[in-house]
């Protein structure tokens, strides 16, 4: 408080008049800035520092006078002490740092910049301490864990397909073989049975060929005998083709079941120990030191 009594004073010796070659001039309209300044000086002594800083200012401002900047410092370091509003505190490190400027730049003005430096030292160091803490930016969450895949379960249902393919298969296979296979019996019934082609040739004196035909035989009944002979045996040859190629249809549709039936069993097996392996297992062993807890978590 001395040093801060001692500068109001000799501050004031110059508030009356502008300093030398300043570049700044005071306004026409300004009141006397000496009574503005010393009205500043009352406020101050008697705790109204709002109402000095104003008086101050204006009076700076009328005189254009650098001393005061160190006036308006103190007064709003005051202020920040009393509200504890940090801008209170820029403001008077700006003033502050405007006095030093000053006083460096113009040695007539018969001030120590020295004397300052300390002040606004204390300030640097309290606007340091009430700076915001930096907030880090909050890190990235990690990406999910990947669901556990079950090992088993394109097993079971590549054998599901298979089943339900291999039994699509087997149904048509057995189903077109059975019918072609009854049509196949017909047809040999039809030539080998009582009454069929064989024994209508036999009856009519007709062979196989027309040189074998006993003499008498209408040809034409004959050769008409023969034809249907042909057509019936070709047709069976067909069935019984038809029936070979779906009855092995049908074994391999047997086959695909049995294939899928495996593959499902191995596929639920693989299923059961994965999920044996997410559960934990947990053994309580008792030991000379008591008990202890043994297996996976």
């Amino acid at each position: 408080m001395l040093r801060l009594t001692l500068h109001l004073v000799f501050a004031a010796n110059f508030a009356v008049s502008p300093v030398a070659g300043s570049k700044d001039k005071p306004a026409s309209n300004c009141r006397n800035p000496s009574a503005l300044y010393e009205e500043g000086l009352k406020d101050y002594d008697q705790k109204f520092t709002k109402a000095a800083i104003e008086k101050f200012e204006a009076a700076h401002k009328c005189s254009k006078n650098p001393l005061i900047l160190y006036n308006i410092g103190l007064a709003y370091k005051r202020l920040y002490d009393a509200e504890q509003q940090p801008d209170l505190l820029h403001a008077a490190k700006k003033a502050l740092v405007e006095y030093v400027d000053a006083i460096e730049k113009d040695p007539a003005l018969g001030a120590d910049p020295e004397e300052v430096k300390p002040v606004l030292a204390e300030i640097d160091a309290e606007i340091e301490r009430i700076r915001p803490p930096e907030v880090a930016p909050e890190p990235e969450p990690p990406p999910p864990a990947p669901d556990p895949v079950d090992p088993g379960k394109s097993r079971r249902l590549l054998g599901i397909g298979l089943m339900s393919g291999g039994g699509a298969l087997t149904v048509v296979g057995v189903a077109v073989s059975a019918a072609f296979a009854s049509k196949g019996a017909r047809l040999h019934d039809q030539l080998n049975g009582a009454g069929g082609i064989y024994d209508q040739l036999e009856a009519g004196g007709c062979g196989l060929a027309q040189p074998e035909d006993a003499p008498g035989a209408d040809t034409m009944t004959c050769d008409a005998l023969r034809g249907e002979r042909q057509d019936l045996k070709a047709d069976g040859a067909r069935a019984n083709g038809v029936a070979f190629g779906m009855m092995a249809v049908g074994v391999v549709g047997l086959g695909l079941i049995i294939g899928g039936a495996v593959a499902f069993a191995q596929g639920k097996r693989a299923t059961a120990e994965w999920e044996s392996s997410q559960r934990a297992r947990v053994r309580v062993l008792p030991t000379m030191g008591g008990l202890v807890l043994q297996g996976r978590f």
